[in-house]
């Protein structure tokens, strides 16, 4: 009997530590990071996966796209979004893209009324000394790094643009601002600014910056999704071999329709295949 007993009781604690590790498991937090500009959107869409899920997301500050990669290969992040694909050496590392997101890349002021701008006229205000609004006030532009991935999208959109921007970068008035975040809190703290940011970071950060319509054509989802807006930003989204088997949850979720219904809240798509 006393054999029976200590039997039912080893069992018993068995389970109960067994039970433990599995709440331990789906108790865990997952970690997330990456480029700037999808920080906002990963809180924002990661608490609609957290209330379906239980699943608890923290979002990592301050990476930016290739530190938050190393971090990934490390195993310190379960899941990273970068401004660019993988890098060869970035794969055979065993990280591995799962996912594409396409969101508006805007041109931003603090103007309270800005008046639309032509995309023909853009390397010139880039490279005169004074560029002037339509009305008048000054144009103050704020640069980005060169190896950042939005100088190189503002480069490519409009002829004439990189030498442009190249320009604009010997005159030693004009800022530079190091991370999305940055870029954003200076376009709202100097008047009349002009900078480049996705539409997603304005709208999950909630910034009070202007939007301003190219060539007739107003900046807004509904126009991007139906291909009238055109200026576009990719986000890649990758995972690790040392993920957290949740993140590959999080990934399915956002392929669904409720994830696609949350991101679409945050003013981004899955890619066109």
């Amino acid at each position: 009997m006393c054999n029976i007993l200590r039997s039912r009781f080893a069992i018993a604690a068995l389970v109960a530590a067994l039970l433990m590790i599995v709440n331990a498991a789906t108790a865990a937090t997952l970690r997330f990071g990456g480029t700037g500009s999808s920080l906002g959107m990963l809180r924002q869409v990661g608490a609609e996966f957290t209330s379906a899920s239980g699943v608890a997301i923290e979002v990592v500050s301050s990476l930016g796209s290739s530190g938050a990669l190393h971090a990934l290969a490390d195993g310190k992040l379960d899941l990273v979004v970068s401004a660019r694909p993988l890098k060869p050496n970035e794969t055979a590392a065993g990280l591995r893209p799962v996912l594409v997101l396409r969101t508006p890349f805007v041109l931003a002021t603090s103007h309270a009324q800005p008046q639309q701008l032509r995309a023909s006229d853009l390397p010139q205000i880039f490279s005169v000394d004074s560029p002037r609004w339509p009305d008048g006030k000054p144009i103050r532009i704020i640069l980005r790094p060169e190896s950042e991935t939005d100088t190189t999208l503002l480069g490519n959109f409009y002829p004439g643009m990189a030498k442009a921007i190249e320009s604009a970068r010997h005159r030693p008035e004009i800022p530079i601002a190091a991370t999305d975040q940055d870029n954003v809190a200076l376009a709202a703290r100097i008047s009349d600014s002009l900078t480049g940011a996705t539409l997603t970071q304005l709208m999950t950060e909630h910034s009070h910056l202007q939007v301003i319509a190219i060539d007739g054509t107003e900046p807004t989802f509904a126009n991007f999704e139906s291909g009238a807006y055109r200026y576009t930003k990719k986000l890649y989204f990758a995972l690790g071999s040392k993920s957290a088997p949740g993140a590959e949850r999080f990934v399915s979720f956002l392929q669904s329709p409720p994830g696609v219904k949350a991101l679409r809240a945050a003013a981004i798509l899955p890619d066109k295949p």
